[in-house]
Order: structure tokens, then C-alpha cells, then sequence
């Protein structure tokens, strides 16, 4: 009997090792025909990788203690080596964490912008010479393969006095799936791409600046279209990032919105027809509108129908020409003034064919 025992025992004991074994495999498994993006959780900070078939990138770092962390997050998905590093640009809560990546991992190239330095950046540069690491500037307009995919350099399109508008931007591209990644990207910079006439449209949107109001403008978005945003930010940051109108204006073109410092890291996979997510995200409370062309959904028209006779002063309700939605005068995610339509009643709002915004949720 004690024998039988000790035998059911060391069964369960290594059907337990077995399953764990399996479950962590299966954490870190990356199919072999797809993309695997994660939004590394470094708090307030930014840091993605990238893995198609056996490529590797990583961008950016998060801050300087975030460094070893990084690594560890790495070595866990058994990844000693990078074929590619990417600092977007100069700021400690971008390239800080990098100079140790580069000092404990094999990196075959570093990637930086052309912009003003900072401690950061020199102890990044320090560290690639002292392991003989070529460092370069990808210039815009160039692809470089990946894997099965194509990762396409957008920007910087010129040397910026803020620092965040330096920010390499780059689209990726597995099949049908596109990630647009924009670094601290803001208004200025996000205004040189629309001036391209670049296809900016994606799937999915890395956020500019952490959520900053400042980025991820109506007429960028519009041209963007994104099915799903991530945004990467500390808890309870100083900055009270992602700020509220970035938000609002996320739900009125019915993004999905994953945030790291409400889920931790987040993976989204694509593999064939199938994009997923290993997270939850917020789900918007406006429908998600697929556009023919992102940049035409800048000009054109709500409808065809009377213009109103309400004015800035008088309107009761304030649409929004690009993402269809009104608000009350009163809104924190009301539109810029040159995107606004004033209107004077529900009639007018019904004419018009637009829907509620989910922040101030007027009457309909």
C-alpha cells in the first residue's frame, strides 16, 4: 500500500512538472508564421518588442532602472541576442534602459534619431562602441525586412526643437496587419507626415507621448483609423497620463484602448487572417468605422444637408466634422475649432448622422 502511494504520489508530482512546463512554454511560444508585439509594463516609459520568425527588435528601454528588468523580461523568452535596437529618441524614459540591454545582450545594430543629445543617449552610444555595435540613423522612407514582414521608416521628417518630435516612427507590417509606432510623437510632427500624404493607416496605434494631449491629434487619427490603441504609462503617473482628451478622442473613432498601467504587458500577436490580444482592452462606447482611405476621411463632409444657424455662442450641441460624434458645449473632448459643427438641436444632430460622445453622453 505505502508502495502504491509513493508511486500515485511521484505521478501526480511529475504530471504537475509536465503541465507547468507546458504552460510556460506556451506563455513564451511565438508561432512561426506570425508577428508577436509586445508593450513591455516599464511604468512610465515605452519599450516594445518585436519577433517575426527568428528577427528581433527591441525599441526603446523605459528608464535607466528599468534596464536589467528588460533583460530579464528578454532572457525569459529565451532571446540572448538582437538583431536590432531602436531608441526613438534622446529621453530617459526611452533610451535610459537600453545602454544595459546593450551592454548584456548580443546587438547587431543600434538605431538612434539625429537630435539633441542627453546623458541618456551617450551612455547608450558608449556602451554600442565599447561591444563594436554599428550604430546608424534609418532615413525616412526606407523598409527594412523583418521576419515575414516589412517595417517601413516614416519620420522624423526634420531635426525638431522639442525633443519628442525627433522620434523615429515606424510602420510594421504582417499581411494584412499594420502597427504604426510613433515614439513621443506630437502635433508638429504628426502634422509634417500628413503633409506626405503618407498611408498612416493601422490596425493598431502605439500612442504618442505616453497619452499626452498634445499628440494624437483629430486629423492624424482620422488618417490612422486605429482599431486598437496602446498606451504606455505609469500608475498614477505626475503627468496624469493618457490625459482625457487623448482618451475621448480614441473612443470617438471606436478604438479599443489597452493601457499598460492598467494591464501589465501587453502581446498582441498576428498570425494569418487572426490578430490578438493576450489582454482585455476598454471598449469604446462609439462604433468602430472602417474608412476606404484614412487621409480622405480628413476632407470630406459629414452629410449633405442644410448648414445650421447656430453659432460658437448659441449652439446646444458641437459635432465633430472627422469622427461623427457631438457633444455638449460643455465637453473636455470637444474638437479643434476649425473640425466643429454647431448645431442648434437634435433635429440638426440627426441630420447630420452623428452619435453621442461617451464623455459627456448628450441627450440622442
Amino acid at each position: 500500500m505505502k508502495r502504491k502511494l509513493l508511486l500515485s504520489a511521484v505521478l501526480i508530482i511529475s504530471m504537475m512538472l509536465l503541465f507547468t512546463g507546458c504552460h510556460l512554454a506556451n506563455t513564451t511560444f511565438t508561432p512561426k508564421d506570425s508577428l508577436a508585439v509586445h508593450f513591455l509594463d516599464v511604468g512610465q516609459g515605452d519599450s516594445i518588442l518585436l519577433v517575426d520568425h527568428d528577427d528581433t527588435m527591441l525599441i526603446d528601454g523605459g528608464n535607466p532602472e528599468n534596464g536589467d528588468d528588460v533583460v530579464k523580461y528578454l532572457k525569459s523568452l529565451g532571446i540572448t541576442q538582437l538583431d536590432y535596437v531602436v531608441a526613438t529618441h534622446n529621453h530617459a524614459d526611452h533610451a535610459g534602459g537600453l545602454t544595459d540591454v546593450v551592454e548584456k545582450l548580443a546587438v547587431s545594430n543600434l538605431y538612434v534619431t539625429n537630435s539633441k543629445e542627453t546623458s541618456s543617449s551617450k551612455n547608450l552610444i558608449a556602451a554600442a562602441k565599447a561591444k563594436n555595435v554599428p550604430v546608424s540613423t534609418p532615413s525616412p522612407g526606407t523598409a527594412l525586412s523583418f521576419g515575414g514582414s516589412t517595417i517601413d521608416f516614416l519620420g522624423p521628417l526634420s531635426v525638431h526643437e522639442d525633443v519628442n518630435d525627433d522620434s523615429i516612427v515606424m510602420k510594421v507590417t504582417h499581411g494584412s496587419h499594420r502597427f504604426l509606432l510613433t515614439g513621443d510623437m506630437e502635433a508638429a510632427a504628426e502634422k509634417e507626415l500628413l503633409a506626405q500624404n503618407l498611408d498612416l493607416a493601422a490596425d493598431v496605434l502605439k500612442v504618442g507621448h505616453h497619452g499626452s494631449a498634445t499628440s494624437t491629434g483629430y486629423v492624424f487619427l482620422r488618417a490612422v483609423n486605429p482599431r486598437y490603441a496602446v498606451i504606455s504609462c505609469g500608475k498614477n503617473n505626475d503627468y496624469g497620463h493618457p490625459h482625457k482628451e487623448t482618451l475621448s478622442r480614441l473612443n470617438d473613432v471606436g478604438s479599443t484602448i489597452f493601457r499598460t498601467d492598467l494591464l501589465g504587458t501587453i502581446v498582441a500577436t498576428s498570425e494569418g487572417d487572426q490578430l490578438t490580444f493576450n489582454k482585455t482592452g476598454i471598449t469604446p462606447t462609439q462604433p468602430y468605422q472602417e474608412v476606404d482611405n484614412g487621409l480622405a476621411a480628413t476632407t470630406n463632409s459629414v452629410s449633405e444637408t442644410p448648414a445650421s444657424t447656430a453659432t460658437a455662442e448659441t449652439a446646444t450641441y458641437i459635432g465633430n466634422k472627422n469622427s461623427k460624434v457631438y457633444h455638449l458645449p460643455s465637453c473636455s473632448g470637444l474638437p479643434k475649432e476649425s473640425n466643429r459643427i454647431y448645431l442648434n438641436s437634435l433635429e440638426e444632430v440627426h441630420a447630420q448622422g452623428l452619435t453621442p460622445c461617451g464623455i459627456c453622453k448628450p441627450p440622442s
